[in-house]
């Protein structure tokens, strides 16, 4: 639930923040509001399995150190980045580009942590692959959001790299 909803999510808030589809007022809010759910939704989901959520505050701390904490950070700047976006597409029926593509990095920033977390696993062999597992995750969260942006085309090519990806890691594995 959490890889497969805030992967989808951060991947559609890549393409608005590309401005992709070019919306503005109730059609912003209707995409942004699926990013959103889909976004936080997964990272909700996330906490259920730390085993002492309470303590979910204290690791944005250890960002040097933890891939765990800089998802944390990253997530949060992307979520916050992108709310100020969404407010200039909803209600000012402005594309704020200079925030929309900090958005959009800060949203592959959050897929690509998350990535980095799973590579870390050396109990699943075919994760621990520093490369493939990053380009996985990514290419997979950014052709979700690209199907979900009606990027079909784009969706198509990514899909393609994310098979190719999946097969080299299977030969690896």
């Amino acid at each position: 639930i959490f890889t497969t909803f805030s992967g989808l999510g951060f991947g559609l808030l890549i393409w608005l923040g590309l401005g992709f589809p070019s919306v503005t007022g109730w059609s912003a809010f209707v995409f942004l509001t699926i990013a959103y759910v889909m976004a936080v939704g997964g990272l909700m989901a996330s906490t259920f399995h730390l085993g002492h959520p309470e303590r979910a505050l204290k690791a944005f701390k250890q960002w040097r150190s933890s891939w765990l904490s800089r998802e944390g950070i990253c997530a949060v700047a992307a979520l916050v980045i992108m709310a100020l976006y969404g407010a200039g597409l909803v209600f000012f029926s402005q594309q704020w580009l200079l925030l929309g593509i900090l958005g959009a990095v800060f949203s592959l920033l959050t897929v690509f942590t998350t990535s980095m977390i799973y590579t870390q696993l050396k109990t699943i062999p075919r994760w621990n692959q520093p490369l493939l597992t990053p380009a996985n995750f990514v290419s997979l969260s950014i052709a979700g959001g690209a199907l979900l942006a009606g990027q079909v085309w784009a969706a198509v090519v990514l899909l393609i790299v994310a098979g190719i990806v999946q097969c080299v890691t299977w030969m690896i594995g």
